[in-house]
């Protein structure tokens, strides 16, 4: 009679574990208040990838001189067929602008002692350009700039318009809901019960980061730069009440 108490007293301990394992806090939450209902929570989540359409091209030219007047007026003259140039290609002066402009003096150490060398002019521009085909417009921009005396080329950041971000983060949201009910129906289907409703609702974006291309001065003249495709990915996370 003891062995059988003890055999009985062991098989509902198993149950007592797989009942916890099935039905971990992870998945299937306390009853609501009318106490018919439990809640299921997943998370579903999405990424979609799209070409960019828009371009930024970081551009500047860098002039040492001994004289500072002799260094500004060659900076300058280097920005003024840059932006000729550009306009041959067809940008508008409105999609250009300066983000830096420096003037700095240079010293040297000669035997052990501090030595004005020059002054250092830097002027850095920004060019944007929104159309088709836009890595081999980015290589015809980086050279057009490189042949009239720019001598620097700080980055080249391929990203997608505002409107196109909504409506892409947009999919990406609808998307992840579907996961997310896809995965609350099968979690629901397996331990025998039905998704009844939603109790809450959480999301989240994560923002495209824009695609960076480096570029080497000793390149060929001719360039063209593959841009790739941006990334933009939504997640939500939702409480279902089962029964």
């Amino acid at each position: 009679m003891k062995f059988k108490y003890l055999a009985f007293l062991g098989v509902a301990l198993t149950l007592l574990v797989l009942g916890t394992a099935l039905y971990s806090p992870q998945q299937v939450q306390a009853a609501d208040l009318d106490g018919t209902s439990s809640t299921l929570s997943v998370v579903g989540n999405a990424v979609l990838y799209e070409q960019p359409d828009t371009v930024k091209l970081i551009l500047g030219t860098s002039v040492l001189d001994p004289e500072v007047q002799k260094a500004t007026a060659t900076a300058a003259n280097n920005i003024n067929r840059a932006l000729s140039a550009l306009k041959g290609l067809g940008i508008p002066e409105s999609s250009i602008q300066t983000l830096s402009y420096t003037i700095n003096p240079e010293y040297r150490y000669i035997n052990n002692e501090q030595v004005l060398i020059g002054y250092r002019v830097i002027h850095t521009l920004q060019v944007t350009y929104s159309g088709p085909d836009l890595g081999n417009m980015a290589g015809k921009i980086i050279d057009a700039c490189v042949e009239s005396g720019l001598n620097q080329v700080n980055g080249v950041y391929f990203a997608v318009s505002d409107t196109k971000l909504a409506a892409l983060r947009t999919l990406a949201l609808e998307t992840a809901v579907k996961d997310a009910q896809a995965k609350a129906n099968t979690i629901a289907k397996t331990l025998g019960v039905k998704v009844v409703g939603v109790q809450s609702v959480s999301e989240s974006y994560s923002s495209p980061v824009p695609i960076y291309r480096s570029y080497d001065l000793a390149q060929a003249s001719s360039t063209t730069i593959l841009p790739g495709a941006v990334s933009v990915s939504a997640s939500v996370s939702i409480t279902f009440y089962i029964q």
